[in-house]
């Protein structure tokens, strides 16, 4: 019978001997070599009649090597299976592992193949218990937001009107302009409209001059000090109304006619306007409105701050959890699976990062099995229908084109796998959120961003850091 013996390096490696004896491997080596005579087609024999002993001098080498393999990876995984250890990476064959020579008409009395394995720790998760308090960021101006949201509102469903008789800081100005040379208008010199937002002159006696004129009047202007763009294509560009490829020069003085004032008119309030912003949904007074606004507003951010959270438990089971990699056999294994791709001096380096990743994925697991977190091909299947909708933009599709829809969408192995993940990392941390506990902790919107920017910032330069080791695994 074959045998495996194991000897521990450390709490985190092992070495497994595997010995397949002559006596083990003589009948898979039978019937190997019947399978063989069967299929085989050789000149001058006629189908499974190929002698055996030609059979054993054209492939017997080949055929000894495979049911070798065959017979080590069936006794080396089932011990691994049979004595429940979970195993990182790969087995690997030691480096100096003794050579055989494969005579099938002669086998050695017995192989002996050592592995080494990393074994991934047994862990007894810390950090997740009432004990923990994380703050939850909530939103303190919801009110702001929502106001300035219907503002914005307002300004979207208004018209914008021609004025004559006056100009103000938030109209908008068109000047047909014509280049000067001194005092005098210049022949044959450039000549272009040049449209502005009166508030957004950063010349403040120009801005101050453009209050006091109306439709028809003219002024003269330095037309580089209209906004302050800091490259010179840009200028051209957008004052001067310059092709890219128009090389002349263009001095900065301009004579201009204000040829059109527009000023945007705020639309009413009213019932209509709601209704015409917000649908049926019932809003017909700013108060209600208000409300409406803020609970789309809580909902964006909720999303948001359960994705800050998530990353704090993250940060600190991890801290909590000091989880014991067996870094020389992971180098090695990632040396051997990469084949010659990254050199040592790549995975020297990006090995933290790797390991971080790693340690990360155990200790997720660890929660997924105590937690029995799993997700079903049908909770994939509703989100799949759920986009679907999303892309007709109705709810009442036909029941059986919404199912030939998604079964389509569900061909594409990624696209349920990144699903899968998404739904995954949400059970995840519902089945954290209630075990620790929570207090709220109010910022500004202003203030969130900045938090998530940092967040995002420091979640990319940690990506960055194992790009390539991560790639070459995930191939």
């Amino acid at each position: 019978m074959p045998t495996v013996v194991r000897q521990d390096l450390d709490n985190s490696s092992a070495i497994l001997t595997v010995t397949v004896t002559r006596e083990d491997l003589q009948p898979k080596i039978n019937s190997e070599l019947k399978r063989f005579r069967q299929k085989v087609a050789i000149k001058g024999f006629r189908a499974g009649q190929v002698p055996i002993d030609h059979v054993k001098k054209l492939y017997g080498a080949s055929i000894l090597g495979d049911a070798l393999n065959d017979l080590l990876a069936d006794q080396l995984f089932g011990y691994l299976r049979d004595n429940n250890l979970d195993v990182l990476g790969q087995p690997l064959p030691i480096e100096n592992q003794e050579k055989y020579s494969f005579n099938i008409s002669n086998p050695s009395p017995e192989y002996t193949v050592v592995y080494e394995i990393g074994l991934a720790p047994v862990m007894v998760l810390k950090g997740l218990d009432k004990d923990e308090v994380f703050d939850r960021l909530t939103i303190s101006n919801l009110e702001e937001l929502a106001e300035e949201e219907l503002q914005t509102a307002q300004k979207k469903l208004s018209g914008r009107t021609e004025i004559e008789d006056s100009i103000q800081s938030n109209d908008m100005v068109r000047i047909a302009s014509v280049e000067l040379e001194g005092d005098s208008i210049k022949a044959g010199g450039w000549e272009t409209d040049i449209t502005i937002l009166v508030n957004t002159v950063a010349d403040e006696n120009m801005r101050n001059e453009l209050l006091t004129l109306k439709k028809g009047d003219t002024l003269r202007f330095n037309a580089r000090t209209m906004e302050n763009f800091p490259k010179e294509e840009s200028y051209r560009k957008f004052i001067l109304g310059l092709e890219a490829s128009d090389t002349r020069e263009v001095g900065e003085w301009f004579e201009g006619t204000i040829a059109e004032v527009t000023r945007v008119e705020p639309v009413e309030m009213d019932e209509e306007f709601y209704k015409k912003y917000f649908g049926d949904t019932g809003v017909t007074t700013h108060e209600a409105a208000i409300e409406e606004l803020k609970r789309g507003i809580a909902e964006y951010y909720n999303v948001r701050s359960n994705a800050v959270l998530m990353r704090s438990l993250q940060e600190r089971l991890m801290e909590k959890n000091a989880v014991v990699l067996p870094e020389k056999f992971l180098k090695r294994w990632l040396k051997v699976s990469n084949e010659g791709k990254l050199s040592e001096d790549i995975i020297e380096e990006q090995y933290p990062a790797f390991a971080e990743n790693l340690r990360w994925t155990l200790i997720r697991d660890t929660v997924k099995a105590s937690h029995d977190v799993t997700v079903s091909d049908a909770e994939v299947a509703y989100i799949f229908k759920q986009k679907v909708k999303g892309y007709f933009g109705v709810n009442n599709i036909p029941d059986h084109l919404l199912d030939s829809s998604v079964e389509r969408l569900m061909q594409s192995e990624k696209d349920v796998e990144d699903v899968r993940k998404e739904l995954e990392t949400d059970k995840l941390f519902i089945a954290m959120r209630d075990l620790i506990t929570l207090t709220e902790k109010p910022v500004t919107a202003d203030e969130f961003h900045k938090i998530v920017e940092a967040i995002t910032k420091q979640a990319k330069q940690e990506q960055e850091m194992g790009a390539e080791l991560m790639a070459s695994i995930e191939e």
